[in-house]
């Protein structure tokens, strides 16, 4: 019979420095959100327009990840919709929503608790949608998270299913007072490339979200690390240093937090009694990693495709990854990587370079050569080992993907 304390004494240390880690977790919703007093303030006076029977067919929300977008919006309209029967609030995260039909039947499936079957397609889901709505209250605000996620599809596109959801028939001829919220990394015009009546259908409404700075990580962090580490554990030196590092590389409140995680497990690891600034240097890049994987793992089947492709060519002399490549590199890896039935054109290749561009993963510029002309070049921002890295990964949770060994 194995002696269960005994093997569980081998791998656990005999000191932490954690009191309690899960207040580390950047998942867990705070208990009172900080740091975004202004934001609180532009949010509950737009729906403080209810009471003079107004509110916005859209509100954007947009900034950097970790800057408390969904946390603050989320709080702020479930606690109005708290004091005033009118008004009803909806949650949806689109994050693994890979297509216009999968974001409809995601809404369909949080109103009415039921799944929308293929065949019924984005009309069966909205028709669903706008019966569930009529027995809503007066108002009814729909925050739909990780809106950037979805992207064109072979039957739908953004802009028929954001002028559905705001103009649709179904909705009008039941007079359903709906405000779309949308939550986004990107401005929601550009990065889901809108077309014009569906432009005129918002609202101007928008807040934005910026990077955290110094002294609103530290506001945000300070009870958190007061929770997570015995005292002693974490001392204010080490604490300032690393929140100045979270300000200056990242502004995100979840990177910074991921952050400290990691470095309290570095120092537990090496029987350390307190964190120290060398372990928060040695847990930069494994945060980095971390999150710029998590990323990865998000992105559509064929940006990371190109990405791979991107990150893939070796030289023949180091066998290392080369960086950066010249378009023409891209477009002989992507054809090996990507299988002949799921490529696509060129022009195709050069917009999802614009969104990995757009979404900080990669740099892009223009080398003249002389008579050979000129010639773009592609480099990503982090190390490219790490899109090789979760390749499998990727692979697993993406249905019908594959790729050339």
């Amino acid at each position: 019979m194995t002696d269960y304390d005994d093997l569980f004494a081998e791998t656990a240390p005999d000191e932490s420095v954690f009191a309690d880690k899960q207040a580390l977790d950047p998942l867990q919703p705070p208990d009172t959100i900080r740091g975004r007093d202004e934001h609180q303030r532009q949010i509950a006076g737009m729906l403080n327009g209810v009471t003079e029977g107004y509110l916005p067919p859209t509100v954007t929300i947009h900034g950097p990840p970790g800057t408390g977008k969904t946390v603050t919006t989320r709080r702020v309209c479930q606690e109005f919709a708290a004091r005033h029967d009118s008004v009803a609030v909806e949650y949806v995260n689109l994050k693994e929503c890979r297509s216009i039909f999968s974001a409809a039947r995601e809404i369909h499936l949080e109103l009415t608790g039921e799944t929308v079957e293929a065949y019924e397609g984005v009309d069966g889901a909205f028709t669903g949608i706008w019966e569930a709505l009529a027995d809503y209250p007066e108002w009814t605000v729909l925050i739909l998270d990780e809106i950037d996620q979805i992207k064109q599809d072979a039957n739908y596109d953004p802009s028929d299913f954001l002028y559905r959801l705001l103009r649709g028939e179904g909705k009008l001829k039941r007079d359903i007072q709906l405000s779309a919220w949308l939550i986004s990394n990107e401005l929601v015009e550009v990065d889901l490339r809108l077309d014009s009546r569906v432009e005129s259908a918002m609202s101007d409404e928008a807040v934005f979200f910026g990077p955290y700075g110094h002294t609103e990580l530290l506001t945000i962090l300070s009870p958190r690390l007061e929770r997570a580490f015995v005292e002693g554990a974490c001392p204010e030196d080490v604490v300032k240093n690393g929140v100045s590092r979270a300000a200056h590389h990242w502004g995100d409140i979840r990177k910074t937090l991921t952050l400290f995680r990691h470095a309290g497990e570095l120092a537990n690891e090496r029987g350390l009694d307190a964190v120290t600034v060398e372990c928060l240097t040695e847990s930069m890049e494994l945060t980095e990693k971390d999150t710029t994987s998590e990323k990865l793992l998000s992105l559509p089947a064929q940006h990371f495709l190109v990405l791979l492709a991107a990150a893939s060519l070796r030289d023949q002399r180091t066998g290392e990854l080369a960086q950066p490549v010249t378009s023409g590199q891209l477009h002989d890896a992507y054809t090996q990587i990507a299988s002949t039935d799921t490529q696509v054109g060129e022009r195709a290749r050069r917009e999802i370079l614009t969104d990995l561009e757009t979404m900080g993963l990669i740099n892009t510029w223009i080398d003249s050569r002389g008579s050979e002309g000129r010639v773009k070049q592609i480099e990503t921002t982090f190390d490219p080992e790490w899109v090789s890295d979760v390749r499998e990964q990727f692979i697993e949770e993406t249905p019908g993907l594959s790729t050339e060994p």
